[in-house]
């Protein structure tokens, strides 16, 4: 006989888990920056040394650097130039800074990099404490309609310090009910994934302004469950180094969900952003 597993119970242990990420070497609070390098001999906020961009095809940046910048890559101390390298044709390197700080190469398009920067102590990690959700509620698992987009509809998604707009390809679309009303979610791919970045009535008020998002495996479709329980934050409520989206005006919702995440807060318990 299979014990009954208490859903409040799961859901709490799931806001602990995800509290540990956020607070890990990768996590939101560790992110300090990241910037796009386009031109020689940039500065890089958080990072020591100069950096320019490889020659096209190869994947990564170039740093100059003296060795009393304290820079270390592929275990040697850089002391003139060297390379910092992202996978497919290369292991991926790490660039290690004498404050504790971690270097790693990022791209959308491995076409331009930028250098993103990360510190498990950083300003943010050190006034993190935890996340603060809604209570778990049957209430806020409800049955939807999930479909295949598939004529090349987009939306239009800006970020807070990009403000003009960019066209990304829905491939789904999801409808359900609250309170009798109809309402209508569209999600952008997110590895295997449909992700629904959304606000609602709650947004900037009892949870977090930029709004939310709930993913569904992409093979799923027809009639399935969205369990608002587990929507999450977004990485820029964790730390101003995010350049944070903004939901399409088509996910701006007018009704409030009160389920899932509401805050990261810090030790005194108030809202970090």
């Amino acid at each position: 006989m299979t014990e009954s597993i208490d859903p409040r119970a799961k859901h709490r242990e799931h806001i602990q888990q995800r509290t540990e990420y956020v607070r890990g070497k990768r996590g939101p609070v560790s992110f300090v920056w990241g910037n796009h390098v386009a031109k020689p001999g940039q500065h890089v906020p958080g990072a020591p040394g100069l950096w320019s961009p490889l020659p096209e095809g190869e994947a990564g940046l170039l740093v100059e650097a003296s060795a009393s910048d304290g820079i270390v890559i592929d275990g040697r101390t850089v002391d003139g130039t060297a390379k910092l390298m992202a996978a497919p044709n290369h292991p991926a390197s790490i660039a290690y800074f004498p404050n504790g700080s971690e270097g790693v190469i990022f791209s959308y398009d491995n076409k331009r990099f930028a250098l993103q920067v990360w510190n498990p102590k950083s300003a943010w990690a050190q006034q993190f404490s935890h996340l603060q959700a809604f209570d778990w509620s049957a209430d806020w698992i409800l049955k939807a309609r999930l479909e295949e987009v598939t004529d090349g509809r987009t939306v239009a998604i800006a970020h807070h310090r990009n403000p003009i707009p960019v066209d990304r390809p829905v491939v789904a679309k999801m409808t359900f009910e609250i309170d009798g009303a109809a309402q209508t979610l569209y999600a952008t791919r997110y590895q295997d994934k449909y992700n629904f970045h959304f606000t609602d009535a709650t947004s900037g008020h009892t949870s977090y302004g930029s709004g939310r998002s709930v993913r569904i495996p992409a093979d799923q479709s027809g009639a399935v469950s969205i369990d608002f329980n587990y929507a999450a934050l977004l990485p820029c409520s964790f730390s101003r180094a995010w350049n944070c989206p903004i939901p399409p005006l088509e996910n701006r919702l007018r009704v409030p969900i009160e389920a899932g995440e509401r805050f990261a807060v810090d030790h005194d318990g108030v809202p970090l952003l």
